[in-house]
């Protein structure tokens, strides 16, 4: 079992298909997440949703995707998704606090310092922090390319055990993901390449990424040695899986660095 890990949870995963909250899913996840606090594992918890959210409370808005607008969205919907987050973890008795950031916090060292001081406290206090990109003032050269990116960034800060990203499809395929004869990739090394031409590179409907971001940064975060599961964030009790041997989705396996740091 791992003790200590990141788990990024993608837009198509707390929304529906006419961009509201899934509350229902957001649930299962946050009764999921508190099982494993339960059984004594640290964690962190990247959420994507906030402009979903800000879209829900401002609905029918024109150039919707303007970074002013989209900065809008941001600010009142954050305030809704940690509302229904506190209210969730409340009824298992935890604490979450909220964690914005940009990538100029991991580029400067007093910033990166900072944050990483911040999470040590906030995990020896038992509290879940709920991450997020600070779409309000992260503009151009400031922003992530999406919350794949910024999870990553977080796993190695945190030095987590393994880093989980749930999305909407199983894991990555040898073809489109609706097509009958594509297959799940169960396993991939850090540093196959073998893979690259047949992972979609088109985003999901809802997020700015795409699996081909996400193979991406699992390669990057398995190179620094931390594995990558790629899974399904609506499969019933998927985070259950992580204390067998059989996760359902793809796993990117860690560099074993232990060679180099000898």
């Amino acid at each position: 079992m791992y003790q200590r890990l990141v788990i990024k949870v993608g837009t198509n995963v707390l929304t529906r298909a006419d961009g509201r909250l899934d509350i229902t899913s957001i649930s299962n996840l946050v009764d999921q997440i508190a099982d494993l606090k339960q059984r004594g594992v640290e964690l962190v918890l990247v959420s994507s949703g906030a402009v979903g959210a800000g879209k829900e409370l401002l609905p029918g808005r024109a150039n919707d995707e303007a970074v002013a607008q989209r900065q809008v969205y941001s600010a009142i919907g954050q305030v809704r998704l940690m509302e229904l987050y506190r209210n969730l973890f409340a009824g298992h008795r935890l604490l979450c606090a909220q964690v914005l950031a940009t990538k100029g916090d991991f580029r400067d060292d007093l910033h990166y310092d900072n944050m990483l001081n911040c999470f040590r406290a906030l995990l020896q206090d038992e509290i879940v922090p709920v991450v997020n990109e600070n779409d309000v003032v992260a503009v151009t050269e400031l922003m992530f390319t999406d919350n794949d990116e910024l999870a990553g960034l977080v796993a190695r800060m945190v030095s987590a055990d393994a880093l989980v990203i749930l999305s909407s499809v199983e894991g990555l395929y040898d073809g489109p993901p609706d097509r009958h004869e594509s297959r799940l990739i169960p396993r991939v090394a850090a540093h196959d390449t073998g893979v690259d031409g047949v992972v979609q590179a088109r985003r999901t409907s809802g997020g700015r990424g795409g699996m081909a971001t996400k193979l991406r940064i699992a390669r990057e975060t398995a190179t620094g040695g931390i594995p990558v599961l790629i899974g399904n964030g609506r499969r019933p009790n998927i985070l259950s899986h992580l204390s067998t041997n059989d996760w359902p989705g793809t796993v990117v396996a860690a560099t074993d660095n232990s060679a180099a740091a000898d």
